[in-house]
């Protein structure tokens, strides 16, 4: 081994021994340790507004061979031209860290001030940090053979805003580069980075409301229980909540939605003094969240007069589950303090009678497209048979959602069906309290006499 091989050695030894905050700044490649991440971690738990700014080269298609040729040159000049004009215009506590993320993809991560709620990110920081990028263009791109013909490109998008404690650090930051990216190469309208600007709004301020709407024992007459239900800013392209849920899950940021939904309808319903069980819906990605269950019993703990076994959480069968066997044990770990589940949307998505059998669900929701003119359609009716046999088998009870005519009402009495849910009933609404409930004494008779009705 000559000395050169030796020399090199020591010093990755002697890189090992420092600090990440020393290594923050185009850190050597690492099998073990991740300088800039671990930096990052630490702001994101601090609170700190964390930014992700993006530089990368490009040209016109025609001079994109001779783009990959300079790639090593640019490589070098980029990498020695960021750290010194980083270093001379930056104060340190501004810089969390530097490194590159693809051949000519360069990323500054940045401890910065709060943006306003008009703004994306704060106008002053995106004033230094095209100031950044034209300085480092004209020094890392300025050869006269293709001065002109490649451009360093540059966006900057918040992190902080997508995160919450628990998140992995690291898909947070893998996201925010890859939406950099779509930025910076046009894929985003204005209208999507508008829309993204108003979703990261109505987080921070938890500008959300909930309706609910109950659901009818159909042997009784009583109300069951009560499903919660999401609604955006009035006015808003998110008041509707298919958007609201639509959105969030395209931008990543589903399972903070969720989080901060159980939050606030668990209060309204304390509030409220219900006392039958409350339906709240949730995706499996949120259910297997690593804090979701803590979070939960957080709010429960809260609200004293609230307890898991009145929790039913809807499981939507539009979001696939792909690994069974670690649903049931996030399921039996729920169980396990008295929570309940249904899976909802039965007869439009992906489940299979297979997974709700081995899922072993207290509740079956059938979906209103299922029920919508039953009464008019031998198979729909000849489903919904099917499904009310297999929901006995498995000791579960069914509701049919989406009853809005006399009729569909009339064969749910005639098949037996347990619970409905629908216009015909009641609209969604605010949460009642319990001596407000008297506006259902007609929906009760309603049913009630219908029921004798269709019996004789």
């Amino acid at each position: 081994m000559n000395v050169q091989n030796i020399l090199n050695r020591l010093l990755i030894g002697a890189k090992l021994l420092m600090t990440d905050r020393s290594l923050r700044i185009f850190p050597p490649d690492f099998t073990i340790r991740k300088p800039v991440q671990a930096m990052l971690d630490k702001h994101l738990k601090r609170g700190d507004c964390c930014y992700l700014a993006l530089f990368r080269w490009d040209s016109p298609e025609a001079y994109l061979s001779r783009l990959k040729e300079l790639q090593p040159t640019l490589r070098l000049e980029t990498r020695h031209s960021l750290t010194s004009l980083v270093r001379e215009r930056w104060d340190d506590s501004e810089v969390i860290g530097i490194d590159q993320f693809g051949p000519l993809d360069f990323v500054m991560l940045i401890n910065g001030e709060k943006p306003s709620a008009a703004e994306f990110v704060p106008s002053s920081l995106l004033r230094r940090l095209e100031s950044l990028r034209e300085a480092v263009e004209r020094e890392a791109g300025s050869a006269k053979e293709h001065r002109g013909r490649i451009q360093l490109v540059g966006n900057c998008v918040p992190l902080s805003a997508s995160y919450q404690e628990g998140m992995d650090g690291e898909d947070l930051l893998r996201e925010s580069y890859r939406f950099a990216q779509a930025l910076s190469t046009e894929q985003l309208s204005s209208q999507v980075l508008a829309a993204r600007r108003q979703l990261e709004q109505i987080l921070e301020d938890c500008d959300i409301s909930v309706l609910a709407q109950p659901i009818m024992n159909l042997k009784n007459g009583d109300v069951f229980g009560w499903e919660i239900l999401t609604r955006g800013p009035a006015g808003s392209i998110f008041h509707r909540p298919d958007e609201l849920f639509k959105f969030a899950s395209q931008t990543k940021q589903l399972s903070r939605l969720e989080f901060m939904v159980v939050k606030f309808a668990l209060e309204e319903v304390s509030i409220r003094r219900i006392r039958e069980p409350v339906f709240l819906n949730v995706t499996a990605v949120t259910l297997n969240h690593p804090l979701f269950l803590s979070h939960v019993l957080e709010c429960l703990g809260r609200h004293p007069g609230l307890a898991p076994d009145q929790i039913i959480f809807e499981i939507t069968e539009r979001h696939e589950v792909e690994d069974f066997e670690s649903m049931l044990q996030v399921l039996n770990e729920f169980r396990g303090h008295g929570f309940r589940f249904a899976v909802d949307d039965m007869g439009a998505g992906y489940s299979s009678l297979q997974w709700i059998g081995e899922m072993a669900p207290e509740l079956i929701k059938i979906d209103r497209s299922v029920i919508q003119f039953v009464d008019r359609m031998s198979v729909k009716e000849s489903l919904l048979k099917a499904i009310v046999t297999a929901a006995v088998e498995m000791s579960c009870e069914v509701v049919a959602e989406g009853v809005e005519r006399e009729e569909e009402a009339d064969v749910l009495f005639r098949l037996n069906v347990g619970m409905g849910q629908g216009y015909y009933f009641a609209r969604p609404n605010v949460l009642l309290h319990e001596h407000e409930r008297h506006v259902f004494q007609e929906t009760k008779e309603r049913i009630q006499y219908r029921r004798d009705q269709v019996a004789s």
